[in-house]
Parts: C-alpha cells; structure tokens; sequence
C-alpha cells in the first residue's frame, strides 16, 4: 500500500462567544500555535477556524462537506479527501455534556460554535455528529484532539478502548502507514464540571499563554514526546506524554484516549521532514521460542511481562489480601486464578506497588504430600520442616513458630505471604486423610499465632469449595472469599492483541480479534482454550515462515479457521496425535490409554488432572517404548507438559484440565474403564512405598498377598498386561510369590501331619490288635483312636489338593 501523501489539518480556536456564554481568554492563541508548528515543523496544509469563522453555519458547512469526503478551505474552494491522506482535527473552545450523570446510554455532549445559544440546544455542535461524519471520512489516518471541558464525552459516541505501544521498529511502522488509524485525544473527562457558573459550562485554566493542556501538546510536537527518539512521534506517545505531563502539574482534567470503530492496525505519526524510514531497526526475529502465549499451561512468576488484561483485579486482589489472614481465590477452572496469583500478585508485591514490605514464599502445590510440598518451601526459607508430621506434629509445629516468630520480631512492618495453589488436590490427589486433617489444622493454628502478619492465599476450584468449609479454616473462609470476576471483552482483547503486539504481530484481518472474543466472552473457564488457540496459531505462522509461504507476521483468518476455532483447536490435535500413532502402530491406541487415565485424578464427580512421576512411566518392553514416544509427541503437541518437582523429580501432566474435560476420547475412556482405573489408583501407592522400603523386612506386610483385591488384579492382568508399569507389576509378582510361598509352606505342613497320622493309624491297629488277644474291654475302649486317626488322614489327604490347585492359579 502506498504512503499517505498529503497532511490536511482542520484547526478551531473560540475565545470569543455571543450570547452571554462566558468568554475564554487562550482557544485563539492555542489553536494559532498549533496551526503555525503543524505547518512549519510537519508540512500540514491547514484550514484555521478562529471565533466567528467558526459559527454554527461555519460548523454545519464544515460537517456537511466531510460527509462529501471534501474539506473546505479559506478561498471558498474545496478539496477531495483522498485515501492517502492524513486529517488531524483541533477543536480548543466551550465543551458541554448534558444528563451525563443520569443518562444510562452516556452524556449528551456537545461542542459549542461562536453564536451558540444556551436555551436552545439545536444551535450546538453534537459530538454523535461530529464522530460520524468524521470516522466517514476515506481518510487512511484521523487524528482528532479536543481540548474544551467535558470532551471525555466524545467517547461515548462510538469508540473502543486503546491498547498500549511499544518500540516503533520498521515492520511495525509499516502496518502503520499502511493500515486506518483513527484516535481521539480529549483533555477531560466526561464528568468534568464547572464548579461556579450559573451556566453548564466549564472555564478552561490559563498556563502561560495556553490552557496546560495545549501547553504540553505543543511541546510534544517539537518531539519532546518522541520516547524511542526515532524521529517519529506516534498519537500513543503524545496522549502517555500528555497524560504524564499534566499529572505532574495536578491539573484537574484527566486526559482520554480512545480508538474509534474503524480503526484497524494503523497508528497516527507526526514524522520530521527529515525522516527516513531505513534507520528504523527490524523487528527481532521470532522464532518457536518465542511464543508469546502460554498455551495450557499457567503463567508463572516469570511470565509476568506476558500476563495482560488483569491489571485492575491484580490490584484489587493486593488490596483484598491486605487486610485478610485467607484469601481464598475462587473460579471456575480455567478461569485464570493460578495466573492471576503467581503471574500477577507476586511480582506485583515484589515490585512494592502494595507499599508494604513482603516477604513471598515460593508457591505450594499440595499433591500428594502437602507437608513434603511445603518442606521443600520452607527449606528454601530456612525455616524448621515438619519431618514426621503423623507423630510430631505439636512439636514441630511450635519449632515454625519459634523461627517465624524470631522473624517477624526483626521484621516488625513485614507481613509473610505463602500462596497454596490448586487447594483441591487435597480432596483429589492427597490419599492421607490424616495428614489432610493435620495440614488444615496447621494453617489454622498458624492464622490464629499470627493474625496481622502472616497472609495464606490459596487458588480453588469453586466447584470443590463445598468440601472445604467443614474444616479449622471455617472462621476465616466467608471474609476470605475472593470470587475471580467473568473477564470483560476488553479484557480479553488485551490478552489477544498485546502478547502479539510485543512480538510485533498482529491479526488480519482485525475483525479476527472481534471474532475469537465473540467464540470465549459466554464461555466459561475459556482462557486456557483461548491460550492454546493462540498458540497454535503462531506456532502455525511460524511453521509457513519455514516453508517459505509468507513473512508478514500475520496471524490470519484462514490459520483460525483451520484449526477449527477455539472450541475444536485442543481435542482436535490430540485426536491428530492420537491418530498419526495409531498409523503407526495399533498397539498406540491402548498406549495411550494408559497414559492418559493415569493423569486422571478419579474420586470426584468431575475430572481433574494428576501429576505423574516419570518413573511411574517405567513399563516392560516393547510397551516401554511406545509410552516414551507418547509422551514425546504430546509434550511437543502441548497437550503435556515436562518439569521437575520441588524434590527435583522429572514429572508429566496433562497441560491443562481443560484438555482431560473436553477430549472426548478420554471421557468414554475413563467411563468404560472406571473399574480398573480405580483399582489402579488404589494399587499404585501401596506399589510405591513398597517398592522404596522393599529392602526392609517389614516392608513384606504392604504385600497384597492376603488382599482379596489380589485376584481382581490378576483378571486385569489377563485382559491388558499394559495397565501396570514395572513397579507394580513386581509388587503384583512379589504378593503372588508370598501367597504361593504360603501354600507351598502348607503343604510341607500337610504332608508332616500325615507321616505323623499314618503312624499313628497303624499304632492304632496295632493296640486293637493286642486288645482283641487280650480281651480286655479298657484297650476295646481306647480303639477309639482308630476311627479318629482315620478321619484325620482323610482330611490331610484333601489339603493337598486344594493348595495345588490355588498354585496353578497363581501360575
């Protein structure tokens, strides 16, 4: 697309009004200096309005000719506006808004020409008017800045709130000059009033000549705004420069900024004469590494600089906590609480945007262990470890004390923060109900120790908040709830548009980010899926930069609908992976099957996602193989994720809940195989604490050889040997051993018994034997031991039996 061509200017100054509005005494000479720099210093060709010149006739001639995409000059004369041109339009005067307060659909609001009449609201200038006419304009760039009380107001004509700017690199220069830009800078608020006038009018405030508004905005035209120095000043620059500046002065307008509807990727610039566009720097090359968007999985602490759209709720949840001993973070999975807390609290505190001093333990996640997860913390801190909570719990518990204690008396003014996140695994993943209890009562105890200075935030479920509230954290919980809000469009647009933008890419067309917030806005728990959509998408750029097909750091619609929007993207490329597998080989299919129920958490009514051990990935060959090729092409699909716990163990999970929900080979999977599963679930820790104390006699009794669950197993087992890795296969053997060892032991016993019983039956022949010579009726009495000899070796000789036949099920 070519470049603009042409600069055109509309310029408005009004200090002297008739009709008994009050007069201002700097419009005039704010509007002469703006024209005279815009014309020597930018090259504008500029239509100057002053006082009479611009009446309501001279307004309505002026918007009637921009309806006809034409611009008015001083001769009479007109000029087309032309696509390749720049308007920049001035207004400095008597702003009005009508029923601002009251009107549900915005202020009424109204410039004022000269000759205005304040009984008669028909000879005002309406704002509605003047955005339409000019946002109709062919104009590519438009510029409108209004410098008159209550010109926040223009706003509410029609606009869209705008995003920030970063360092102006060629590229991005390019889509500037390239693409619609339409902004609007206002010196005031929609609400600003006069506090002493008998008319709804405003007086603006004199600064040496100009209001301070016109001040600043001309000291910004002679590039005192240009931050980057790049011979460019763009309108984010001069409203950020405006902003600051007048902030400093305490002036009582607050500046505005806003984009109108058709404004697309562009930005308006101010470039020098002496401009060139070569010694602007490229863009840094972007690369797979680069993804800007997290996809599943959550932002951490580091991430910080990434996580956009919550900056509002990060302070609110900061001034939230202040005052609370639990904070208590409550939303829908995938509603962003992880995020908010570790992306956006922490580095937020850390920053000192609180005012108060912290100091911010490392993040816990219960697990399976919570006091093993929160020993690794405490370690880190220096802080005494609850090393055998089941049988020392008092003790220990008072060692924390002790040392927190210690702290907080050198650290008077500090508060502690420890943050729990995904507070559910402690009904879903935690298998020790008693070390559940104890950690419950311990947070509990430690609020009530130090009620102003230690601060427990924990991140749940609101799903699971039910069976939380019958617990030693009960007195605390109601204050304590913090319920994430539904994220607003803008919000969602800030998460879409500027993770881009800081990589200098951008959506074509616009209308794409519209569309894909249209897709999430009604959903619930949408971010992760909107992550992963996102990330597809510029992996998938990044994949046609490769191929050649394009270097436009474009994220296209064609890509989006591609990938089959944001509700297909995640199950459809885990139905891919899954699919180009099991191409490979058929036995992929019950692979995958086992891995993925085995990072199911099963206990609860909805399914959650469990971290696995990578060692609890070890499987016989050739199952071993094709589990570690699973997870490495799902770990490359982001379906999965890789990392190393606090004790610095390689694990796997699911990247998100998000996928275990919506994939839906993986909810027929856990319906039909709901028995196994949780047979495995109830197997798998037994296996695991066996197989690290197996060395140790006493670890013999955590075999399951008398179990009645031992059989149920061994069906299993016939019908798929893949649902057991290594571990608990060798349990599974071991507990078989034992028991066949059992009866192989009873048999030796069996068999004494019946060498033993055998003589005793032929002594027993042999003493009838003698009483029957003898005739004597005491030994005809005690040939009673014959017939119970006999009954004893009948029974010995089924024992046998019965045990072969338990040995061959074994086998």
């Amino acid at each position: 697309m070519a470049e603009i061509k042409r600069s055109l200017a509309v310029v408005i100054g009004i200090d002297e009004y008739s009709n008994g509005i009050p007069a201002l005494q700097t419009a005039v000479n704010d509007a002469k200096e703006i024209a005279t720099t815009l014309e020597s210093k930018y090259e504008y060709q500029v239509v100057l309005m002053l006082d009479e010149d611009a009446n309501s006739d001279k307004f309505n001639s002026l918007l009637t000719a921009f309806e006809q995409h034409k611009l008015p000059l001083s001769d009479g004369s007109q000029i087309e506006i032309e696509e390749t041109d720049r308007l920049f339009f001035y207004f400095a005067g008597h702003g009005i808004a009508l029923d601002n307060l009251d009107n549900p659909n915005g202020p009424a609001s109204f410039l004022v020409p000269q000759d205005a009449r304040m009984d008669n609201n028909s000879t005002l200038l309406s704002m509605k008017r003047l955005h339409d006419a000019l946002q109709k304009l062919p104009c590519r760039h438009l510029l409108i800045i209004l410098d008159c009380c209550f010109a926040g107001a223009f706003r509410w004509a029609g606009n869209r709130e705008a995003v920030r700017q970063d360092k102006l690199y060629r590229e991005r220069y390019d889509r500037f000059i390239c693409s619609c830009a339409q902004q609007v800078i206002m010196s005031a608020s929609d609400d600003e009033k006069a506090a002493d006038s008998l008319y709804p009018f405003g007086q603006r405030t004199e600064h040496d000549g100009h209001s301070p508004f016109a001040e600043f905005l001309l000291k910004a035209l002679t590039e005192q705004a240009d931050w980057s120095e790049d011979g460019v000043l763009t309108a984010t620059e001069l409203y950020v420069y405006l902003h600051s500046e007048l902030g400093k002065i305490n002036a009582k307008q607050i500046p505005n900024f806003c984009q109108l509807q058709r404004h697309d990727k562009g930005e308006y610039i101010f470039p020098v004469p002496s401009f060139d566009r070569k010694n602007l720097a490229s863009a840094p090359a972007i690369s797979e590494k680069t993804n800007p968007y997290r996809g599943l999985k959550p932002f951490e602490e580091e991430h910080s600089q990434l996580f956009f759209g919550r900056n509002k709720l990060i302070s609110q949840l900061a001034e939230f906590i202040s005052d609370r001993p639990l904070t208590v973070v409550l939303g829908a999975s995938g509603s962003g609480k992880s995020s908010l807390v570790k992306a956006g609290l922490i580095p937020y505190l850390k920053r000192g945007n609180s005012h108060q001093e912290w100091r911010i333990l490392a993040p816990v996640r219960p697990g399976e262990s919570p006091f093993t997860a929160l020993n690794k913390t405490l370690i880190k801190e220096n802080l005494p470890i609850f090393a055998e909570p089941n049988k020392a719990f008092e003790q220990e518990l008072q060692n924390l004390y002790q040392s927190v204690g210690e702290w907080y008396r050198l650290n008077p003014q500090a508060k502690l923060l420890l943050v729990i996140d995904q507070f559910e695994e402690l009904a879903t993943v935690c298998q020790d109900e008693t070390e559940s209890k104890k950690f419950f009562e311990g947070l509990a105890r430690a609020i009530k120790a130090f009620p102003e200075q230690l601060r427990i935030v924990v991140t749940l479920r609101n799903d699971f908040e039910p069976q939380f509230r019958d617990t030693p954290l009960e007195p605390y919980w109601e204050s304590g709830r913090f319920v994430m809000p539904r994220i607003s469009r803008q919000e969602l647009r800030s998460c879409i548009v500027e993770p881009a933008a800081a990589k200098v890419m951008y959506f074509e067309p616009p209308s794409l980010v519209d569309e894909i917030i249209d897709e999430v806005a009604q959903m619930p728990g949408a971010l992760p899926l909107l992550s992963f959509t996102l990330s597809e998408l510029y992996l998938k750029y990044i994949q046609s930069v490769k191929q050649g097909k394009r270097n436009n750091r474009a994220i296209t619609q064609f890509d989006y609908e591609e990938l089959g929007g944001v509700t297909r993207s995640l199950t459809k490329r885990a139905d891919f992976e899954y699919d180009e597998l099991v191409k490979r080989d058929p036995a992929y299919s019950q692979t995958i099957k086992h891995v993925m129920l085995r990072m199911v958490a099963v206990g609860s009514s909805d399914l959650t996602r469990r971290r696995v051990l990578c060692k609890e990935l070890e499987y016989p060959q050739p199952e071993n193989t094709r589990v570690k090729l699973v997870i490495e092409r799902f770990v490359a699909a982001r379906l999965l994720v890789k990392g190393r716990d606090i004790e610095n163990n390689e694990y796997v999970e699911p990247a998100h809940d998000a996928l275990i929900r919506e994939w839906q080979k993986l909810l027929n999977w856990k319906k039909q195989e709901l028995g196994p599963l949780l047979l495995q679930t109830e197997l798998r820790p037994i296996a695991s604490k066996w197989a690290t104390q197996k060395h140790d006699k006493k670890a013999v009794g955590l075999l399951w050889n008398n179990d009645p669950r031992l059989p149920l197993v061994q069906q299993l087992l016939k019908s798929d040997v893949g649902w057991l890795n290594l571990t608990e296969l060798e349990f599974v053997k071991r507990s078989i051993q034992k028991r066949r060892n059992k009866h192989l032991n009873a048999i030796a016993m069996v068999s004494a018994m019946m060498i033993l019983l055998s003589q005793l039956t032929a002594f027993g022949f042999i003493q009838l034997h003698f009483s029957i010579v003898n005739n004597s009726a005491e030994e005809i009495r005690q040939s009673s031991l014959l017939s119970t000899c006999s009954q004893l070796h009948k029974y010995a000789m089924q024992i046998p039996q019965t045990t072969e036949a338990n040995i061959a099920e074994d086998k």
